[in-house]
């Protein structure tokens, strides 16, 4: 069964790399009859208005392809690695790469979940500024648009692509640790997952604010003195 999901993993990310690499038009453009759909994940976040299944897919799983994801996934490994945890046999060079191939496939189920529930259920997996005045104001916005989100009329509703994300994600985990499979060990790394899509709203509510202070601290402390 492990190695069945792994195989489907592998060819998840191949195909996202091919998809953002590769440079070549490999989806159809399903909003014009003309012409055909080239991957450009800044243009589909900004410039779209509905996103079509080629739009959301380059923007789902262009992730994979991503240098920081890369870089942060082999941090991670080094991480633990260095901690040792989860636990396992190996403390050597092949037992990081092992991590990072977990870490990896944990990072595929997440968004290969998202994408599945979110196109499903039509929900938008970008970010969208509250417009809401206040740090607390910003903030309860920032989490509920995780938790909710709008239908075609506007209405409120629970949102899945999230869940689904989560719980790809944990009960992978739960399936690649062997000394750690458990329902509950698989339900609490999708508890950290969830989270950790929180934490993302929240750091995309206040970016701005954070982009619009750096270039005045840059100025003020590397300016170089005038004569």
């Amino acid at each position: 069964m492990i190695l069945q999901c792994r195989l489907v993993m592998l060819a998840v990310i191949a195909s996202s790399f091919a998809l953002v690499v590769a440079g070549q038009d490999v989806l159809p453009e399903t909003d014009s009859g003309a012409g055909s759909f080239r991957c450009n994940p800044w243009k589909v976040q900004v410039f779209s208005a509905n996103l079509s299944f080629a739009e959301r897919s380059c923007l789902e799983f262009s992730q994979l392809a991503s240098p920081s994801v890369l870089a942060g996934s082999a941090a991670m490994a080094g991480f633990s690695q260095w901690r040792n945890s989860p636990h396992m046999r190996k403390t050597d060079s092949d037992d990081l790469a092992i991590r990072f191939e977990h870490l990896y496939e944990r990072r595929t189920a997440r968004i290969t979940g998202e994408f599945i529930a979110g196109y499903l259920h039509h929900e938008d997996p970008r970010f969208h500024p509250s417009g809401k005045q206040g740090v607390w104001r910003r903030t309860g916005a920032a989490f509920l648009s995780v938790i909710e989100s709008p239908d075609e009329n506007g209405k409120a509703r629970i949102a899945f692509a999230p869940l689904a994300g989560s719980l790809g994600s944990g009960l992978t985990s739960m399936a690649l640790y062997q000394r750690q499979n458990s329902i509950g060990y698989g339900l609490e790394r999708s508890g950290l997952v969830y989270s950790h899509y929180l934490v993302r709203a929240l750091y995309h509510e206040f970016s701005p604010d954070l982009w619009s202070i750096a270039p005045k601290f840059i100025r003020k402390y590397h300016t170089p003195d005038s004569n």
